[in-house]
């Protein structure tokens, strides 16, 4: 397991853990907020306070895709495959 600060700024609240088997969790505060399983599904569990939504735009940044795919994916209770880009109901 690896932890790294979400965007780099030393004081952010928020932090990306990287398991072994390859799924990830972006940690705001105390919360996980999105996560992706070892099969490349993408999770948004919510959008939260204006700065988790900046953290969240961050760790979307990092995986090149947007905030705005982020928010469509809590909104509509989906789920996507970073791998294959499909979509499917969480």
């Amino acid at each position: 397991m690896t932890i790294t600060s979400n965007n780099g700024h030393k004081y952010a609240q928020s932090k990306i853990i990287r398991y072994d088997n390859g799924a990830m969790s972006m940690i705001s505060y105390t919360t996980t907020v999105c996560k992706v399983d070892p099969n490349g599904w993408l999770t948004v569990n919510g959008l939260y306070s204006r700065t988790t939504i900046k953290h969240i735009g961050w760790f979307m940044k990092e995986l090149g895709l947007t905030y705005q795919l982020a928010k469509n994916l809590y909104m509509n209770n989906l789920q996507c495959n970073l791998y294959t880009g499909e979509l499917r109901a969480r």
